[in-house]
């Protein structure tokens, strides 16, 4: 006869797999709603890992928040510094990552461009810059030249009705982008993609990353006219996609968002694994998911990716977009 137990059959088993899979990543699946059934040791890797979509700020008073919709805008309650993705990379065996100044500090990238300066052996960094500033080329070089980073954000998708993103007024920030070998990426609604195409083709020495996918409409149907709006950008050799992210694009919300696998199918076969990159989005402890799910997305859920597509994807291909110091 077996001991009595306070436990039910469930709650065994679910202690059980936590003692297996580390009380930490258990707790943290948990506040992510990810099913237990989804989570397994993940193997150790020899792969090269690049996040190449890394939002972190702080609350110290000597970084303001000037939001540029400051009507809609929500400061967090929470920070996310810097040094947690320090001890997530380390935790992680992540080489590198690429930090993007989060939409609540406005223009001012102080707080991102401090942080890539004490640790310039991890982070590249990319700032955010007004698209409507008749000066913002004189911005773009300031940020580049003097504070030390290699790009950045443009979001295009809170302004869905304007046509600054290929617009003259903007061909001598593409031009000083090109003579400083600046990475652009863009947070875009497919309706924009032909302004992107447009952009891209004129001002072929700025690298481009589309971010989060380029926002599917996962219940839009076959033919797809919106979303194929993004694959005319696979004619530009200077354009990458990151496929990350697919829980904000979810239906389901349901780990591992399976709805979103056909759209990731079709930036595979359009761009090819050689052009895709991944990324997270916020670290510990705001991250959506917890790294290793992030990981393990990649390294296990996916169907159609190959061991070289995953070689590619999570980290070979960000060295063709960024230049990252040597770590010893």
């Amino acid at each position: 006869m077996l001991p009595y137990s306070p436990y039910s059959e469930s709650e065994h088993l679910a202690r059980g797999r936590a003692s297996v899979i580390g009380r930490r990543r258990f707790l943290q699946a948990i506040a992510a709603g990810v099913s237990l059934s989804n989570l397994a040791p993940l193997p150790k890797r020899k792969r090269l890992v690049v996040d190449t979509h890394l939002e972190v700020w702080t609350l110290n008073a000597k970084y303001p928040f000037r939001h540029p919709e400051p009507e809609r805008f929500q400061p967090p309650s929470i920070e996310a510094p810097i040094e947690n993705q320090v001890a997530v990379m380390e935790e992680f065996d992540i080489r590198y990552a690429v930090l993007i100044n989060p939409r609540y500090y406005g223009w001012d990238n102080s707080y991102i461009a401090d942080c890539r300066s004490r640790f310039p052996n991890r982070f590249a960094a990319h700032g955010l810059i007004n698209p409507l500033d008749p000066q913002n080329s004189t911005q773009l070089e300031y940020w580049i030249r003097e504070r030390g980073l290699v790009g950045m954000r443009l979001s295009p998708i809170y302004h869905s009705d304007q046509t600054w993103l290929n617009s003259a007024q903007n061909y001598p920030l593409w031009k000083k982008a090109e003579q400083l070998g600046a990475v652009f990426n863009f947070y875009i609604a497919p309706h924009q993609m032909p302004q992107l195409e447009d952009m891209a083709k004129r001002f072929q020495g700025v690298k481009i990353v589309v971010d989060h996918m380029g926002k599917p409409d996962v219940s839009e149907l076959p033919p797809y006219r919106n979303y194929s709006k993004l694959f005319s950008l696979a004619k530009c050799p200077n354009v990458w996609v990151s496929a990350s992210e697919p829980y904000e694009d979810s239906k389901t919300k349901e780990y591992p968002y399976r709805d979103t696998f056909p759209f990731l199918r079709m930036i595979y076969d359009h761009f090819g694994a050689e052009r895709m990159i991944w990324g997270t989005g916020y670290p510990r402890p705001r991250w959506e998911l917890p790294m290793d799910l992030e990981l393990q997305l990649v390294e296990r859920e996916i169907p159609f990716y190959s061991e070289r597509d995953k070689d590619l994807i999570l980290g070979l291909n960000a060295l063709k977009i960024w230049k990252f110091p040597e770590r010893l």
